[in-house]
């Protein structure tokens, strides 16, 4: 009798012990679950989002070539609010054409960046065009806070259309 309550116990105490080891991993999982989603987003996703045009979609690093631009947006070098954002895309039809309605953005429209589940207010300051080979706009300016969304301009492969805008800091 004495040895079937000692197994009896020793299959309680493992049945707690086990109990608490899969309670614990669940809540460790969870923990790392609310550490890396903010505000509904992932950290280190970025978010561009114009309301005016119905766009909210996530922005990737360019590829060296940039062979990921076919079906994303991407920014160029860096992205940090403080300093100049380049983000390109492309215009036209068909799947990936992110920046089909960028031309009908004007002056004063916003738009908004979500970094790390932090959102940028940003309000469109000029739009104009420029050659495609105008490297000069890629050029880094640091504590700038702008923002350049860049894709072709309908009907004229030669030159890229430009939405400038700048961070509101209210």
């Amino acid at each position: 009798m004495k040895k079937r309550i000692f197994s009896t116990i020793i299959i309680i105490i493992y049945f707690l012990i086990s109990i608490y080891l899969i309670d614990f991993s669940f809540k460790k999982t969870n923990s790392l679950a609310s550490y890396e989603v903010n505000n509904g987003y992932l950290y280190d996703e970025k978010v561009l989002e114009i309301p005016k045009i119905n766009l909210k979609q996530k922005v990737l690093k360019a590829s060296e070539e940039f062979e990921n631009l076919n079906n994303n947006l991407v920014y160029y070098n860096y992205f940090n609010p403080n300093n100049k954002i380049i983000i390109f895309g492309h215009s036209g039809v068909g799947f990936g054409t992110y920046f089909n309605r960028l031309d009908e953005l004007n002056i004063n429209d916003e738009a908004y960046l979500i970094i790390n589940g932090n959102k940028y207010y940003y309000c469109v300051n000029d739009v104009y065009e420029v050659f495609k080979n105008a490297t000069y706009i890629l050029k880094n300016e640091q504590d700038s806070k702008k923002l350049l969304l860049i894709t072709c301009v309908k009907g004229n492969n030669n030159k890229r259309l430009v939405v400038e805008l700048g961070l509101n800091i209210n």
